[in-house]
């Protein structure tokens, strides 16, 4: 599940929605509880996350991997005990009477109750290059494991930050919310006071009482959203999701992109997901040499040391041997063939795969970049907004108070101050949000 965007989806659906949406009665969101900042949020997101901890485990079941091909050059030392009984009675005997005489095996030293131990050791000595691939497959896979685990705590980061920046956008939003019901419960003040004087029709009272109980419905929404991107956070911090939660304000910044940071092509280059790419085209060729090597002869060192003792007459002896033994594959029915074939063909697929994933991540990059700057772009924008739609209220009350305008346009022009404000909450999360998208991305601290 992509966090960041159900987060944002959460915030969009809270800012489309009708400009009053609370009574100044209601406590602002995220007062009571702990209080936790955005630092300590991805710290604890990058200590408890399930995904992150199962890629770790991952990872290191790869380096041992890793090592135990690595090791299997060194050969194999193997402790051997066997027991064995012989039926000697039956096959033995009438055998040794033909071979010694009418005693048989009885004058010979023989023992149907025979016990064999020792030592066995295999050293290989050549393997048609199969084993050296195989050793730098498995370094190659262990390398690919630790880097989808960076890749992984990136993504985590930039997560917890949406979710983080989704919770901050929705307490702004309440203020400004709350902002708005205070003025809008002043003008119902001032409003009933000219009703009862006559200076003003009851039916603008309606009006505004209409625009108050309609923001007591829908405060409960925006509050109820909050609760769920809290508990979303909490979760991906491995927290109790039902436990309560106070974030920092949203930062009024001017996030910038740091200087030399804006190649995308060596961004792309540099990231998990591409280097990752590579190794496993590299991989692929590695599987064509061991493929190549499986039709080559194989040499082993062999070699044993056993000792021998009969357990009913106490004889013992001691046995070694020393081999060298020369595999050589004569006949296959085409098998080592096609499977050369086939890793030929994987080698290529291999390296289109990466070409694909640089370009891929290009493309995101740049994506990324673009939609940072239209953030960036936005919240300038917001700013002039919020400054504007402030003295349109400002002018429109006093034009209410003196008789000029209608109610229709107060109540026009505190929705787009409203507006206004949860734009500008929203540019400033959008920010946040797509400065930590475009940093996962490029797997660098790029936006400052």
């Amino acid at each position: 599940m992509n966090v960041r965007r159900t987060a944002t989806w959460v915030v969009l659906a809270c800012l489309t929605a009708s400009p009053v949406m609370a009574q100044t009665t209601t406590p602002a969101l995220g007062t009571q509880g702990p209080h936790l900042s955005l630092e300590a949020a991805v710290t604890e997101a990058l200590a408890n996350a399930p995904g992150l901890q199962a890629a770790a485990a991952q990872d290191r079941a790869a380096q041992w991997t890793a090592t135990a091909v690595g090791r299997a050059r060194f050969g194999q030392l193997d402790g051997v005990l066997s027991y064995s009984r012989f039926q000697d009675d039956q096959i033995l005997r009438p055998m040794s009477k033909q071979l010694f005489g009418a005693q048989g095996f009885l004058g010979l030293p023989w023992d149907r109750d025979q016990i064999h131990y020792g030592v066995t050791f295999q050293v290989p000595v050549y393997t048609g290059g199969r084993l050296s691939s195989s050793i730098r497959i498995a370094a190659l896979q262990a390398e690919q494991a630790s880097l989808f685990t960076e890749g992984t705590r990136w993504d985590i980061r930039a997560n917890t930050t949406a979710l983080y920046a989704a919770v901050q956008t929705l307490d702004a939003v309440a203020m400004a919310l709350d902002r708005s019901i205070d003025a809008l419960a002043a003008t119902h003040g001032r409003l009933t006071l000219m009703v009862e004087q006559g200076r003003r029709p009851r039916l603008d009272l309606l009006k505004v009482e209409e625009e108050l109980e309609d923001a007591r419905g829908r405060r409960a929404a925006i509050e109820a959203d909050r609760t769920r991107v809290g508990a979303l956070l909490l979760a991906v911090m491995g927290r109790d999701p039902a436990s309560p939660l106070v974030v920092d304000p949203l930062p009024d910044l001017n996030l910038t992109l740091t200087p030399g940071r804006s190649d995308v092509a060596s961004l792309a280059r540099a990231t998990s997901v591409v280097r990752r790419a590579e190794l496993a085209a590299e991989q692929s060729r590695e599987a064509v040499a061991a493929a190549r090597g499986a039709r080559l002869p194989n040499v082993a060192f062999r070699g044993n040391l056993m000792g021998n003792a009969g357990l009913s007459i106490g004889e013992q002896l001691k046995t070694w041997e020393l081999s060298v033994a020369v595999t050589v594959p004569v006949f296959d029915g085409g098998a080592r063939a096609a499977a050369a074939a086939s890793a030929r063909e994987l080698a290529a697929a291999g390296r289109a795969a990466a070409t694909r994933a640089l370009l891929d991540r290009e493309a995101q990059v740049v994506e990324a970049q673009a939609r940072f700057t239209a953030a960036g772009d936005s919240l300038k924008a917001a700013r002039a907004r919020v400054a504007a739609a402030d003295e349109a209220a400002r002018i429109e009350l006093v034009r209410y108070d003196t008789g000029v305008g209608t109610v229709e346009d107060l109540l026009r022009v505190r929705a787009r101050e409203f507006a206004a404000a949860s734009a500008l909450a929203q540019a400033r999360g959008d920010q946040i949000t797509a400065a930590a998208r475009l940093n996962a991305l490029s797997e660098k601290e790029i936006v400052q």
